[in-house]
Formats: structure tokens, C-alpha cells, sequence
């Protein structure tokens, strides 16, 4: 979809909430659209470090790692800890940019939900281009991919095999972002019925929790514009989506089932060790 935009939309800009917390405000998020809520772009960082887990990944493979590394895990250590609901490896969420997208989408559009994902990183990909980093899916550098259905179907098969990096900045999937060798953007969908939501984290700078994965800013030199980053992609999303991006903020009605969300699942720790 392009041209000139034809449907309102609502934009909520960038702000910092918990793990729990911005979790559970995508669900919300989600499960709002697809009752009639107006399609929702959030951009959103994150008050402390957090590994956020895949959601079919074992905590014992969490606790191997932060041994590995030394990093101390939970409210009273270095890095907080979440469960994810979409699969993939596990994301360190620190120095970085989170968006995610939510559409009205039938459930059953496979067409639809691949083209979104790919419209968006190519969005995200342009917009870097223009400060000067070049950023390439990886399916175009001529190395075995990862299709996008094995990255997003979160089964346990795919997610326990032992040859996979743990974290997910470590693993490539064919429309992730490149830039120097480095996976800089992943992202993942969870669909409802009658709405799409795809979120994805883009690595800004590097994080001394994982100092083996660069950001864009290492990677380019030199310090980037986020501000001016985040206007263009805003206006890049509205041009591909032909939707019309407007302030606002969440509803109540959204805060409140958020909040209920932290407590069934985000912030339960059975949520967190429930494999």
C-alpha cells in the first residue's frame, strides 16, 4: 500500500517502561486493534537492561549464560529478566531502539503478514541509508537463510536446537538487517485474530552487557541522529502503509488490561520458568 495517507493512525512517541511493562502494553496493543482500536506504531526503550527471552527458550539456557558472562540476572542484578510471546533467541534490550506495528490484518493473510515485515525493514534500511549506514537484508549476501515462517512459528523444534546461538543478534534470519557483518535489526509478529502485531529491536549502540555486538554507531564511526532517525522512518511508514501517523497515547482501557497482562504473565516469574 502507498501514496497519499488514507487512514488515521495513532504514533506513540519514544519512552522508557520496564520489561513487564513493554511486553505487556504490545499485547494490549494487539489484542485493542483487532477490536476496532486504530493501527498503532510505538517506538519504546527500556528503563534497565533486560534479556528478553524467546518465548520457547529454556531458563536454564538464561542462567548458562549469565554465568557464561557473569551478569547478574533479576530486579536486584544487572540485567532484568522477561519472557517474550514471540519466538526467536533471546535479546539483550539496553543501548537500543524497539518499535512495534500493529495492524488490523486477517489472521490468514500470509501474503500480507510477509509483506509487512519486509516493508518494514526496508523502510528502516532506507532511512539508515540517508545517514550513511548501509544496512542489507540478509537474504541478498549469498548465505543459507532462515525463512521468516521457522523464525516467527516459535516451535519447540527450531528453538531448542544446540547449534543456535543464544542470543538473537547472533543468529540471522533472510530479512534481518546487515551492516559490516553484524545483524543489527531483528524482528518478530504475533497474530490474533483480526490484527498484526510486529515488533522488532534495532541495536543503536553497543551495550557493555554484550560487548560482542556492535551498534549502528560503532559500526558507522560516529554518533546518529535518533530524533531525526525516528521522523524519517515516521514518514516512511506513512507513505508504505498509507496510513496517516497521529500523536497520541494509550487508552484506559489499554493501560488497565496492560496492567493486568504484567501480572498474569510479564512480571509472573511462572511466566518466566514456565520452560
Amino acid at each position: 500500500m502507498s501514496g497519499v495517507p488514507s487512514v488515521r493512525g495513532r504514533l506513540i512517541e519514544l519512552a522508557q517502561h520496564d520489561a513487564a511493562a513493554n511486553m505487556a502494553i504490545d499485547e494490549a496493543l494487539l489484542n485493542s486493534v483487532a477490536m476496532g482500536a486504530p493501527p498503532t506504531l510505538r517506538f519504546y526503550g527500556w528503563k534497565r537492561p533486560t534479556l528478553s527471552l524467546g518465548y520457547f527458550q529454556p531458563l536454564a539456557e538464561a542462567k548458562a549464560w549469565a554465568e557464561r558472562t557473569g551478569i547478574a540476572l533479576g530486579a536486584d542484578g544487572d540485567v532484568d529478566l522477561v519472557r517474550r510471546s514471540t519466538g526467536g533467541g533471546a535479546i539483550l534490550h539496553h543501548a537500543e531502539l524497539t518499535l512495534s506495528l500493529t495492524l488490523p490484518m486477517n489472521v490468514s493473510d500470509t501474503g500480507a503478514r510477509e509483506a509487512t515485515y519486509r516493508n518494514v525493514h526496508e523502510a528502516i534500511a532506507d532511512e539508515l541509508k540517508l545517514l550513511g549506514v548501509d544496512a542489507k537484508p540478509f537474504r541478498t549476501l549469498g548465505t543459507s537463510a532462515v525463512s521468516r515462517s521457522e523464525a516467527d512459528a516459535a516451535v519447540p523444534a527450531k528453538a531448542s536446537k544446540g547449534d543456535e546461538p543464544f542470543l538473537c543478534f547472533q543468529r540471522r534470519t533472510d530479512e534481518d538487517l546487515i551492516v559490516s557483518g553484524y545483524k543489527v535489526l531483528g524482528s518478530a509478529q504475533r497474530r490474533t485474530k483480526g490484527a498484526l502485531l510486529q515488533h522488532g529491536s534495532l541495536l543503536w549502540s553497543v551495550s557493555r552487557h554484550a560487548d560482542v555486538l556492535p551498534g549502528m554507531q560503532q559500526l558507522a564511526g560516529r554518533q546518529l541522529n535518533l530524533e531525526a532517525f525516528i521522523r524519517g522512518l515516521k514518514r516512511r511508514l506513512e507513505t508504505i502503509f498509507g496510513i496517516d501517523w497521529q500523536s497520541g497515547s494509550l487508552e484506559s482501557t489499554e493501560l488497565e488490561a496492560a496492567e493486568q497482562i504484567v501480572t498474569q504473565r510479564y512480571g509472573n516469574p511462572d511466566w518466566t520458568a514456565k520452560r
